[in-house]
């Protein structure tokens, strides 16, 4: 019998989901899929599960198939957030499945979101206020993105829409929240609300390092773009070729795979910008707070950073 993930990591991005789901793959009980986003689910998002290789049930059932009996299988798609149709769709097939929502100030996810975007290649203009104020407007970029809600940027910064979606989706007790802010104070107690959640064993403690910082950028424009938008007739071979660079041990790939980014200095943003930003989304962060029961206001007022 197929076995399908229990636990998902579902988002928001930028938001701390790389590092729970990195601790998470360090545990012994849990089997997490490689690569960390697979994307099935989110079916209205066709064109990234196409991209990643992972749109049959046969493929995404592939990634767990050699999961040490006993070990709980997770995944961490952070579309699963915005999506309409995954949530409802893992229940129905996983009635039983949990779901571990990672927010934070949705000014600073913005930022971040909009430089992973242009690393991506979903994203051609560099200047986030530029980039911010095209999308309000409903333009898009001068690319074609693997899908156009992924620099929909008003909607992805409407944490607390996604948030009401999710719960009207699963049962509150089936979700877990942390905040980042919260997650980088105490990574401690986090990991440890975390593994209760899961109904895995708090100890021994993973490594609580930075993962997934957005300190960097393609060193060769020209082989990015060639390895994550190649022509139809190598698209095939190029995504097995990266999922293969994955999950391979020999230390020669992971020189390789280092040796394609530079460092890169964080996104800066005029302070009036942030606050162009944090005033559109101030509604939402309202929701945010009454859907939690949480005060968030300081998301609104005072953008961090």
């Amino acid at each position: 019998m197929t076995r399908l993930p229990e636990l998902y990591v579902i988002g928001a991005p930028k938001s701390g989901t790389t590092s729970l789901a990195g601790w998470l793959a360090d545990h012994p009980q849990i089997t997490f899929s490689v690569p960390k986003e697979p994307f099935y689910w989110a079916s209205d998002y066709p064109g990234m599960r196409s991209h990643y290789g992972f749109d049959t049930r046969a493929r995404y059932a592939a990634l767990f198939a050699s999961a040490p009996e006993g070990t709980m299988l997770a995944e961490g798609s952070t579309t699963y957030l915005y999506s309409e149709r995954a949530v409802p769709d893992i229940l129905a097939a996983v009635p039983g499945a949990r779901f571990v929502v990672a927010l934070r100030n949705p000014v600073d996810l913005l930022i971040s979101w909009h430089r992973t975007q242009l690393v991506s290649l979903n994203e051609s203009e560099a200047d986030f206020a530029t980039a911010w104020r095209r999308s309000v407007a409903g333009g898009m970029p001068d690319t074609t993105p693997l899908d156009p809600k992924l620099v929909d940027y008003p909607r992805v910064g409407r944490l607390g829409a996604a948030v009401e979606r999710l719960l009207a989706q699963a049962p509150r007790d089936r979700v877990h929240v942390v905040l980042l802010e919260e997650l980088s104070a105490d990574p401690e107690q986090a990991w440890r609300a975390l593994a209760d959640f899961a109904g895995i064993a708090a100890d021994p403690l993973p490594s609580f390092d930075v993962r997934n910082a957005s300190t960097k950028a393609a060193r060769f424009t020209a082989v990015r773009r060639i390895t994550h938008r190649p022509p139809r007739l190598l698209a095939g071979p190029l995504r097995a070729l990266r999922q293969w660079s994955r999950t391979t041990s020999l230390p020669a790939v992971a020189a390789l795979k280092r040796r394609m980014w530079r460092a890169a200095t964080l996104p800066s943003v005029r302070p009036e910008v942030r606050a162009e930003v944090a005033a559109y989304l101030a509604s939402d962060v309202a929701l945010l707070s009454e859907r939690l029961g949480t005060d968030l206001s300081r998301w609104a007022t005072v953008p961090s950073g």
